[in-house]
């Protein structure tokens, strides 16, 4: 009864939420407000472009393709990190192994193989073999997270509960297998559903061959073993059970436990904690079909359909509604494997600003909880600005995703979202928060005070070896004559609108000048002005120095 409740209502739960899950990718709008197209407008567009598949000899050919290099195989991940490509054919196919063929046994098993039964080789070795799979795998994954600098930052506690979820599954299957093999009760269900035999005469000599060759224990009882007896308990077994039994000698890791578990089988067998194992086995199975369309173990199902599609159209889809689907698709399918993150250019910025959006994993992660509608502070919101701002788009992550998914294009998209949101690139912001304060300004400033250029800020740029430079400016205007931000304007009539105006102004100890200067603001960092100062004055990088500064004074960072 707990069994059947157990699973329908994890059958259940599991069909809602991929129900929900599946109209959600055609719904989910990951970029710009205003949808261009309606939920109903992107599944058409989607089942146009897979018939589109279905009809084109070359797509199906590239769709085979796909599906045996990236998605059975896995090729490209194995050229690119063995130990990790490993870890996954160990975790993919060892769990599919057992799912095919153990869980859905009656299903998939049975039809394939006339003869099958769990009980039978190669059946169990197999069933052994895959678990073992498992548990290289996922002894592989936690030490990748427990070594790996990068991985060691973005580990989460979904990461550590997805393992230890696996973990209890395989332990218990292991553990309820072995607690069979030294149960005295599973043996008397078997006899008095299967046998055929003389109870009284046949069954101590049967019980003999069990308890000798099989690793059963018969707790309280004092079974007879002798050759004779032995020879007789064969040719019974052989009768009786062989044909369903093999020697559980198979079971090489169940085997051996099970021998680890005989001092404890009086225990055992008087209490039936094979049945209290049974229970948390299958509980924990459908615990996990239950949780996986809320969890990261959705991309078991959807890595693979993203891998197709990066397969047949990589980066260049193009239907319009199509790129708005895949946005919302691929953020399900990512593993949080923290490869994007590991090859990240500015993933050491993370050391800096202690900001875990920096990462691109962590972006993923965040898009996709905001587009399904967990909201963020204000503070979470700037931190998230800027580590999406802070990304240079060099498309590294999207060519080693190993799940295929187009990270550049949902970049592109958040971005401009938060446009929207009024949180645009945090030196725009700065900017207009400058030209704010120009014009409250306006009409009202003080006469300019020359200073001795001891304040702290100068002092703060006198101390650096790239920024000290600027005092040897002569404002000869060889920088403003070169920048092309100015040679695009032609107006330096206004005050921070050239770059010598700025150095100028530090010479002098104008600070808030050159803070609020537009030019600095605007600059494009080309490097030609510092190029070709005639004294070596580090421009550029003074610029980026105010700017830090400035950043820091405005966000506290």
């Amino acid at each position: 009864m707990l069994y059947t409740w157990s699973f329908f209502i994890a059958a259940a739960v599991f069909l809602f939420g991929m129900t929900y899950r599946t109209i959600g990718f055609f719904r989910l709008i990951i970029g710009p407000e205003g949808p261009e197209f309606t939920t109903a407008e992107r599944i058409k567009s989607f089942l146009a472009s897979l018939l589109g598949i279905l009809v084109s000899p070359v797509r199906i050919f590239y769709f085979f393709k796909t599906v045996i290099v990236d998605v059975v195989l896995q090729l490209p991940l194995m050229r690119q990190d063995s130990l990790k490509w490993f870890m996954h054919i160990c975790i993919f196919w060892g769990f599919a192994g057992l799912l095919f063929f153990h869980a859905l046994d009656a299903y998939v098993s049975e039809v394939i193989f006339s003869n099958y039964l769990p009980t039978l080789n190669p059946f169990m070795l197999l069933r052994n073999l895959a678990g073992v799979m498992v548990f290289v795998g996922l002894a592989i994954a936690i030490y990748r997270r427990k070594t790996n600098f990068r991985l060691k930052q973005i580990s989460r506690q979904p990461d550590y509960l997805a393992i230890a979820l696996l973990a209890i599954i395989m332990i218990s299957g292991f553990g309820l297998e072995a607690a069979k093999i030294i149960s005295s009760g599973v043996f008397d269900d078997m006899v008095e559903e299967y046998g055929s035999m003389d109870y009284d005469e046949e069954l101590p000599a049967l019980k003999a061959v069990w308890q000798e060759e099989y690793n059963v224990s018969f707790p309280g009882e004092t079974i007879e073993v002798t050759p004779e007896i032995l020879e007789e308990g064969r040719i019974i077994n052989e009768d009786n059970c062989l044909s369903c039994h093999a020697n559980p000698k198979w079971a090489f890791v169940s085997y051996p436990v099970s021998i680890a578990m005989k001092p404890f089988a009086g225990f055992f067998n008087r209490n039936r904690l094979d049945s209290l194992i049974l229970a948390i086995h299958f509980l924990s199975c459908f615990f996990l079909l239950a949780y996986l369309p809320f969890s990261k173990f959705l991309h078991i199902l959807t890595t693979p359909v993203s891998l197709l599609i990066s397969g047949l159209a990589g980066q260049h889809l193009k239907h319009d509604a199509n790129k708005a689907t895949r946005r919302a698709f691929d953020l399900s399918s990512c593993t949080q494997c923290g490869t994007c993150t590991t090859h990240c250019a500015v993933g050491p910025l993370y050391e800096i600003f202690n900001n875990p959006w920096v990462f691109p994993s962590e972006r993923v992660t965040g898009i996709r909880e905001s587009a399904w509608g967990r909201s963020m502070d204000a503070k979470s919101k700037d931190a998230f600005s800027q580590g999406s701002f802070i990304c240079t788009m060099c498309n590294k992550c999207s060519q080693v995703c190993p799940a295929g998914i187009d990270l550049q294009d949902i970049w592109k998209a958040a971005r401009k979202r938060m446009e929207e949101k009024f949180l645009p690139d945090p030196v725009i912001r700065i900017r207009e928060l400058c030209k704010e304060r120009k014009a409250k300004k306006a009409g009202s400033e003080s006469p300019v005070v020359l200073k001795s250029g001891k304040e702290s800020i100068v002092k703060a740029l006198k101390k650096s070896f790239q920024a000290t430079t600027f005092s040897q400016c002569y404002t000869c205007l060889t920088c403003t004559n070169s920048c092309p931000v100015t040679g695009a304007t032609g107006d330096i009539g206004q005050f921070g609108s050239a770059p010598h105006q700025v150095i100028h102004a530090l010479v002098l100890g104008q600070i808030d000048l050159a803070k609020d200067a537009s030019i600095v603001w605007d600059c494009l960092t080309c490097y030609k002005c510092q190029e070709n100062c005639p004294q070596g004055v580090k421009i550029t990088d003074i610029f980026y120095q105010l700017k830090n500064m400035v950043y820091h004074q405005e966000f506290g960072i």
